[in-house]
């Protein structure tokens, strides 16, 4: 996200969510639900979840509800590129934070995740992101 476009990062959604830069197999294994249902959330820990269907973790991407994402958080910078493919929509968000941001020790939430959720249920509001986590 440090070293990219808006664009580039709508771009990137569409082909990953597609699967088109993978097999069918591999993307489905991307893809993959198995994990929902079969963690617990970190003590402590602001950005850490249990794995359900607002938010698990395929392979290299979030699964929310329908949408793949990849929503890096890191150096002052959060950012979300996500694809819903069963409606071809692709949203991509970045944000920048301040270094008083970082003063409260449970850590920062990725406001760009919150910003996309919100967008994500304008564009698709029948199939919006689940709004927890």
């Amino acid at each position: 996200m440090q070293t990219t476009t808006i664009t580039d990062m709508t771009t990137s959604a569409d082909a990953i969510g597609s699967g088109s830069l993978l097999s069918a197999q591999s993307h489905a294994a991307q893809i993959d639900t198995s994990l929902r249902g079969k963690t617990s959330k970190g003590p402590g820990c602001v950005n850490c979840t249990e794995m359900g269907v607002g938010f698990s973790y395929g392979l290299g991407v979030v699964l929310s509800g329908n949408w793949v994402l990849q929503n890096p958080m890191f150096g002052g910078y959060s950012a979300v590129e996500a694809s819903l493919p069963s409606e071809k929509i692709a949203i991509a968000v970045a944000v920048t934070y301040t270094e008083a941001a970082f003063d409260d020790p449970a850590g920062v939430p990725n406001q760009a995740l919150e910003l996309f959720k919100i967008i994500g249920a304008v564009a698709a509001p029948a199939d919006a992101p689940p709004l927890s986590r």
